[in-house]
């Protein structure tokens, strides 16, 4: 059981940092003026909502009884947070005029860098 909860808090973890991350980002993208800003803000809530999603989905039962619904969960959570991200592109490439496209680009990978760097920042702290 300590494990499980050891993930779930580098999940928690991830998700705080994807937040600030996006923030940042809506910041640093501020060197494109108020386009890029919102740009990059943009494409960083585009990386951070699915994944909240997903976790919401994915985490929600434990134990080797619900096994099946684990399962079940993931594989939703997978379908809803490839459609949420696919759907707020496609939202922010309508709505946002004019478009710094780089900067919601830029935003996006830099937020969706984190699922990386964290958990191998997690990983070294223990």
């Amino acid at each position: 059981m300590r494990q499980a909860e050891q993930r779930l808090q580098v999940v928690k973890t991830l998700l705080k940092a994807q937040l600030v991350g996006a923030l940042v980002a809506g910041v640093v993208g501020g060197v494109w003026g108020l386009n890029g800003a919102l740009g990059a803000l943009s494409g960083g809530m585009i990386a951070f909502l699915p994944n909240a999603y997903f976790a919401y989905r994915a985490f929600r039962f434990t134990g080797a009884r619900a096994a099946r619904k684990i399962v079940h969960s993931f594989y939703a959570g997978v379908t809803g947070k490839i459609v949420i991200t696919a759907s707020l592109f496609v939202i922010v490439f309508i709505n946002l005029r004019p478009l710094n496209a780089p900067a919601v680009f830029l935003g996006f990978i830099g937020v969706q860098s984190l699922s990386w760097l964290v958990p191998l920042l997690a990983a070294r702290k223990q």
